[in-house]
């Protein structure tokens, strides 16, 4: 077998072609890297981006949650299906654990007081308010629920209203006491004109007074209570401030009770130096009806026979005054009371005297307590000095 003889020609035209094929798949392989190359370099600011993306997405949702967490109410997410799927400390703070993955429904059950339900706002078991609001998810089914702790604004509403009611019994009191006030001054004059020639009539005569100083006593506390105890600016001699209230009581107190009124320790009845005597501005009408108030209240309490000391003193800052009886004292459970509006223990009393004496103390900067002693009783009134405190003043 004989082969036939390669032409040159064709074998230089064969390499030819292979070297531009060679070039050719070189070109493709270059353009091919090149490719890889800018698709590489695409993709690692595609996953750059995406890690940005997900830091980002990553650091709103610790912004949300602190959010979510700093939130003065309670946070409770639920599904479809009423099942709680997030909530905040708060939520587990008013409604108790377990929360997650319990049906919304079972909560109300375990945490709602049964009926506890009103203007909008449920009632937990323990007495608390909350207020509840829902909003629909935007996106899936579902709710967002917000609850928020409203007691103290209930209890807040309350005492409000209840100001207001008393503010009006206030404003009809102070005109009924008005138009009382007058007639039954005329009353007490001729009560003391009665013959009193025999025992029989100055018993009923003594007896027409002391209902008519009662009756006088609670005309005096309702507008005592209806105009406040306004501070001004008046200077009171504290001598002639007892001297007063003697004056006033007059025969109002029980024909046994002994008033003792001092001064830095001293009778007023006694002559004192006028360095011992004490000046300060006040509301001179306002602080002698609180200090008769006390004194007729520690009267009373006696049952007419009772020991009673006042007394006056001063330190650096405050003045002090004191009203002590040895009467049967006051119960504990009911001393907390004691300066309520309208709480009294006396079938006859209005339940305003130690309010007023309270409000009084409270416009001049002050208060007042009470203490228990061995036998009877103490209020100590208490009120900032604001201007002089002794002889200096009428200097």
């Amino acid at each position: 077998m004989t082969g036939t003889p390669i032409n040159a020609a064709q074998l230089h035209s064969a390499f030819e072609l292979f070297n531009r094929h060679s070039d050719q798949l070189e070109q493709s392989y270059r353009e091919l890297q090149r490719r890889v190359e800018v698709l590489t370099a695409q993709l690692d600011v595609a996953r750059s981006a995406r890690h940005k993306e997900l830091v980002a997405k990553e650091k709103l949702s610790q912004r949300l949650s602190l959010l979510l967490e700093a939130l003065p109410g309670a946070i409770v997410v639920i599904d479809g299906d009423g099942v709680i799927q997030e909530q905040n400390s708060e939520a587990l703070a008013l409604l108790n654990e377990p929360l997650s993955g319990c049906a919304w429904a079972s909560i109300v059950r375990r945490e709602v007081r049964e009926g506890g339900s009103e203007d909008g706002n449920i009632q937990l078991r323990d007495g608390r308010w909350l207020s509840l609001s829902r909003r629909p998810l935007a996106n899936e089914p579902g709710e967002i629920l917000l609850l928020a702790d409203v007691t103290d604004s209930r209890q807040m509403t309350k005492l409000r209203e209840r100001q207001e009611r008393l503010t009006a019994i206030g404003e009809t009191t102070a005109e009924f006491a008005h138009q009382v006030r007058t007639p039954l001054a005329s009353a007490m004059l001729y009560a003391s004109q009665l013959d009193v020639d025999t025992p029989a009539r100055q018993r009923i005569a003594a007896k027409i007074s002391e209902r008519l100083n009662d009756l006088g006593r609670m005309v005096n506390d309702m507008l005592g209570f209806a105009a406040g105890g306004k501070r001004a600016d008046e200077i009171v001699d504290v001598h002639t401030l007892f001297e007063g209230i003697r004056s006033t009581l007059g025969m109002q107190l029980g024909a046994n009770t002994e008033l003792s009124l001092l001064v830095n320790g001293t009778s007023i009845d006694r002559e004192a130096a006028d360095d011992d005597a004490i000046r300060f501005a006040a509301n001179r009408n306002a602080l002698q009806g609180a200090l008769t108030n006390l004194i007729a209240n520690a009267d009373q309490a006696g049952g007419g026979v009772a020991t009673i000391e006042v007394g006056a003193w001063t330190d650096n800052d405050n003045i002090y005054f004191t009203v002590s009886d040895d009467g049967p004292g006051i119960p504990e459970a009911i001393r907390h009371r004691l300066f309520e509006p309208f709480f009294t223990t006396r079938p006859q009393g209005t339940g305003l005297g130690l309010a007023v004496v309270a409000d009084v103390a409270r416009s001049h900067g002050g208060d007042v307590r009470v203490d228990t002693m061995t036998r009877g009783s103490r209020f100590t009134l208490r009120i900032p000095l604001i201007g002089p405190s002794n002889g200096d003043a009428n200097d």
